[in-house]
């Protein structure tokens, strides 16, 4: 199972969503080496259609042309698995696809996200769940769930996309990054940090992966972290962040009530705030 990063319908060239080149590239490597039958799957971000994502992104051609299934995880069946070690969640509902699936490969994009400094391996999961545990998840303890969804549901392999990344208001409205590079582990704790440290960002800064690192996701010290071909400080680049400052809010009479708020609703905000101070 190959799982994709398609939070809304809008193009790759965006920063937003997974590139298809890079999917088509996995199916041919997948069947080289031996998968007979071969999935695509998302549920895209909460109020979104996956249906019509995989057609804006071009999912549903690629399906055809490759002769592989796509499934849209809001229409799956959803099994419980229990999460022994679970921090906060006990058990989950997941898509029987991914449990019936031998090889979890995920594929998220590099992008920047205003609740953590950045979305990668590890949060991508997050798309397979049904959408009332998206929701419960922010008042639940989001960083925590994150890494409890993954105790159950952790990839064998994560490529993360940067071939077009994101920066500023991410995950969803941000601006196009042109870094043209992939990172691509069995570790996905591992992945995460090499990217974050691509990005410019602190790997320890990004809540969700510093738990799993501290809960043996995976290797999320980078002295320890074996960097085949570019290394970091070849393609570094500092990624600007959405920062909802809430000094600049005072300026105008308003006050922010924020805590739990997912991104959807904190980027919502930060957009009609800026509309109202530019005068557009």
């Amino acid at each position: 199972m190959i799982k994709l990063n398609l939070l809304a319908p809008r193009s790759y060239k965006s920063g937003a969503t997974t590139n298809p080149h890079i999917v088509a590239a996995l199916i041919d490597l997948s069947r080289q080496l031996g998968a007979k039958r071969i999935i695509i799957g998302e549920g895209a971000a909460v109020g979104h259609d996956t249906e019509k994502a995989f057609d804006e992104c071009g999912f549903r051609v690629l399906a055809t042309d490759k002769q592989v299934e796509l499934v849209d995880f809001k229409k799956s069946e959803f099994v419980p698995m229990s999460i022994s070690n679970g921090r906060v969640l006990r058990r989950i509902r997941v898509p029987k696809e991914l449990v019936d699936s031998d090889v979890i490969i995920n594929v998220p994009v590099m992008k920047t996200h205003d609740v953590f400094p950045a979305t990668l391996g590890l949060k991508n999961m997050k798309g397979i769940i049904p959408e009332r545990d998206k929701k419960r998840f922010h008042s639940w303890g989001l960083s925590q769930c994150i890494v409890d969804l993954n105790k159950v549901a952790l990839p064998q392999g994560t490529v993360i996309d940067g071939t077009i990344a994101m920066e500023g208001m991410g995950p969803a409205h941000g601006t196009p990054v042109n870094l043209g590079i992939l990172i691509s582990s069995i570790d996905t704790v591992a992945a995460d940090t090499v990217a974050s440290l691509v990005m410019g960002i602190d790997p320890e800064s990004i809540e969700y992966l510093r738990l799993a690192s501290e809960q043996g996701l995976g290797c999320g010290i980078i002295s320890e972290i074996e960097v085949r071909g570019l290394q970091v400080e070849e393609v570094k680049r500092k990624f600007s962040r959405l920062v909802l400052e809430s000094g600049e809010f005072l300026k105008h009479g308003i006050r922010i009530m924020e805590e739990g708020a997912c991104s959807g609703c904190r980027n919502t905000l930060s957009a009609v705030f800026s509309k109202l101070v530019s005068g557009d």
